[in-house]
């Protein structure tokens, strides 16, 4: 399979159209930025020399069998001539005289193919049958007892052995204590030796072709284009990894390559609500700073109107002038503070011991005289039961619990034929005051409660912006405390949401 300019860089697929998560249709991704495309290294692709590599060692593979199968072919085309010349040995030794006539003599060495046949022992020499003319002798090959080495080397030596060249091979003869030695023409050995290797290759590397072929495809398969798939997403998740689009869809392998999609499916999947989360927090700060001064404006207006409010002698308004006043003095200290979540520094807060009760019923308060028509509101807290917080920053904690459970009873209504109904609870633990706010109503789904205090997660109505539970979170984390969603308790009366409240208890000395 040739490696065409496509492998030749490294992974360089286009990625093919991943699907949104949760759930989305798959769409086809950009191309890839010429940026990205430039500080890609240059050279052989994965695929490529893993190619190199599989012929690389089919080849080697090749080489192992075939040198000492060579060896083999030499050794076996010498024992040949030389069993040849064995039997030629004992003709010649039942001779009366030890000697044949020399047209049989030169017929024997035609039949063995050699040049010269000798008899030696270990004090004698014997020629048996020599040509007309002795033959020059290039090279020596003893065939009684020879090792792997000098096979592979004689073999090779015989393979490329120039023309006409004459090779002296010694072995056992069948006479006891004595050995043959012939001379011989090489050329006949040579061709004999090509030829195999000319047949053995052409089986040899046919068979290596179709196991390489077989073994790379499987590779590309199974290793390689998943591979590919991985690193092409990878990079066109990076460069906008803002969009849910280019998040992997993970193929279900149960393999390590269909883990790795998982994991980087996730990791992509969180990257993404992050980087969105960030970006909605970066707008929501610059939308913020743009309003807080033009919305001062109009509080110190509206405040300017409210003092007017007390001076009129009507009970209703004596009434709710105060409250109107109070409202509007901290709108207009909470914009002078500048206060964007997420963009700008929360002030630092300012601890005191206050009464929890106190500030429970100024968040009812706040919730508007029309929730209390609807929602019955239940304090469970003595009027002497104290903590050491800023009264500011629990107030709007409690003030934003109280938002997300009246719309969730409003939008959802309450829990098995119950009434809608709030409350608050306050014990003392660990050194520590443990407060309670609870709902009769739905409470929120289990794959969603790890993460309902991350900003924009989630919102308990339709168009909420998310943030609630987040500023409780952070303004209860700053004044030494904890939140938490506790589980949902089918049994009990109070069965929707259960947010347990952590937070310091007055020291001695306090104010």
């Amino acid at each position: 399979m040739a490696a065409g300019s496509d492998e030749e860089t490294m992974l360089d697929i286009q990625s093919s159209p991943r699907p949104a998560l949760p759930v989305a249709r798959p769409a086809p991704l950009q191309p890839e930025s010429p940026s990205v495309a430039a500080g890609r290294p240059r050279g052989p692709g994965l695929a490529s020399r893993l190619l190199l590599l599989t012929i690389g060692f089919a080849l080697l593979a090749q080489v192992l069998i075939f040198v000492p199968r060579l060896a083999a072919v030499h050794d076996n085309w010498l024992r040949g001539r030389l069993a040849a010349a064995n039997t030629a040995a004992l003709v010649f030794a039942a001779s009366p005289d030890g000697t044949l006539p020399k047209d049989l003599a030169k017929k024997i060495l035609d039949s063995v193919g050699a040049m010269t046949i000798a008899l030696k022992t270990s004090d004698t020499h014997r020629l048996l049958a020599v040509a007309e003319m002795p033959p020059v002798v290039s090279d020596f090959y003893d065939l009684r007892d020879p090792s792997l080495t000098e096979g592979v080397r004689a073999a090779v030596g015989a393979l490329f052995a120039p023309k006409n060249a004459v090779l002296r091979v010694i072995g056992p003869a069948p006479m006891e204590r004595a050995f043959l030695e012939l001379t011989l023409d090489e050329t006949p050995l040579t061709a004999e030796m090509w030829r195999f290797t000319r047949t053995f290759l052409s089986i040899v590397m046919t068979i290596s072709a179709v196991v390489v072929l077989v073994i790379w495809a499987s590779i590309w398969v199974m290793v390689l284009r998943p591979v590919r798939r991985l690193t092409s997403n990878i990079v066109a998740f990076g460069e906008r990894p803002q969009d849910a689009a280019r998040i992997i869809a993970p193929s279900g392998s149960r393999d390590e390559i269909g883990h790795a999609e998982q994991a980087l499916a996730a990791m992509q999947t969180a990257l993404s609500q992050e980087l969105g989360q960030k970006k909605r927090l970066a707008e929501l700060g610059l939308a913020v700073a743009k309003i807080n001064h033009d919305l001062r404006n109009m509080l110190t207006a509206a405040q300017l109107i409210s003092d007017r409010l007390a001076t009129i002698p009507d009970p209703l308004a004596i009434r709710l002038a105060p409250r109107l006043v109070a409202t509007l003095d901290r709108a207009i200290a909470f914009c002078q503070e500048t206060l964007t979540y997420g963009a700008a520094v929360e002030k630092a807060p300012l601890r005191r011991r206050i009464g929890l009760r106190d500030v429970i019923q100024q968040a009812i308060e706040a919730s508007g005289e029309r929730e209390h028509d609807r929602v019955s509101f239940d304090i469970d807290v003595s009027e002497t039961f104290e903590i050491f917080v800023d009264p500011e920053h629990l107030l709007r904690v409690i003030e934003n619990l109280n938002r997300n459970a009246i719309q969730a009873l409003a939008q959802f209504g309450p829990s098995s034929g119950r009434p809608a109904a709030i409350r608050y609870a306050a014990t003392r633990a660990g050194g520590g005051a443990l407060i309670e706010v609870c709902d009769t109503g739905p409470g929120f789904p289990p794959h969603l409660a790890r993460r309902i205090f991350e900003p924009f997660h989630l919102s308990t109505r339709e168009g909420g912006s998310g943030l609630g539970l987040a500023i409780a979170a952070d303004l209860t984390d700053r004044n030494g405390g904890t939140i938490a969603l506790a589980p949902r308790q089918p049994d009990d009366f109070y069965c929707g949401a259960r947010f347990q409240i952590t937070l310091p208890t007055p020291r001695e000395g306090s104010v």
